[in-house]
């Protein structure tokens, strides 16, 4: 099944936006657009991990052992200075490579069929977001999942983000068998979480990824899900929306 291309624009008729399948050609202007928000949690989850315990008891061991060493404070305190430098940037890209390889699965890649990708584009043919639904064509519990939502910085908050996932949601209905969208998140994606509760999904509980990315970053991940039957996807307002997941 294929979904139609859509039209959206936001409540002051400035911007309008074309919902559509991803096209041949497309695949560029994605990878472009998921390293922008790739590189924007890969900050929010470096900033964040410097706070955690584990990487202050760290940095305390190493700065006690310099200083029982060195018998000054002046060298303790460079090496400290210099490690929280260098630290955050390079802890930030490590985790912006780790969001982009996740958030780009399947994109491009040769004989995929099990995930499909939607793209909204502005009137000058622009890529300014897009959204994934994987799942596709596999049997057995009746679920899809919605992931790799992006919506490019300045587009945020005019219903991007909604459009693209109400053309999934659209698309799921008619899918046959399935029963349930589901989707994974976790805080650093509060805005989009709000859209997420808006369009009918529901979360359950928040609970630690079981890798070492989880436990380092400390950061819960809470499954929402989106019954096929019952719910308003359209009545809702979209602002504050974030274009992340």
């Amino acid at each position: 099944m294929e979904a139609r291309a859509t039209d959206l624009a936001d409540g002051d008729g400035h911007l309008q936006v074309q919902v559509r399948p991803m096209a041949p050609g497309d695949e560029a202007a994605l990878r472009e657009l998921l390293a922008v928000v790739a590189a924007e949690l890969g900050s929010a989850l470096g900033a964040r991990m410097l706070w955690r315990p584990w990487f202050l008891l760290l940095l305390g061991c190493g700065f006690a052992l310099l200083a029982a060493s060195s018998h000054s404070l002046l060298l303790p305190l460079l090496v400290l200075a210099l490690l929280l430098a260098v630290g955050r940037p390079a802890l930030a890209h490590v985790w912006a490579l780790y969001s982009h390889q996740n958030m780009s699965l399947g994109l491009g890649a040769p004989g995929t069929t099990d995930i499909r990708f939607w793209v909204a584009e502005d009137t000058d043919g622009n890529v300014v977001g897009m959204v994934g639904l994987s799942g596709i064509g596999k049997s057995g519990d009746g679920e899809l999942e919605l992931r790799s939502l992006a919506v490019s910085q300045e587009h945020r908050g005019h219903g991007v983000g909604r459009a693209l996932c109400q053309a999934v949601l659209a698309f799921a209905h008619g899918y046959p068998g399935c029963r349930l969208v589901v989707l994974d998140t976790h805080m650093l994606h509060r805005p989009a979480q709000r859209l997420f509760s808006s369009l009918g999904f529901h979360p359950g509980p928040a609970c630690l990824q079981p890798t070492l990315s989880g436990f380092l970053a400390d950061l819960p991940v809470t499954r929402y899900c989106y019954a096929l039957t019952g719910n308003n996807t359209e009545a809702h307002s979209p602002a504050n929306e974030e274009g992340l997941s």
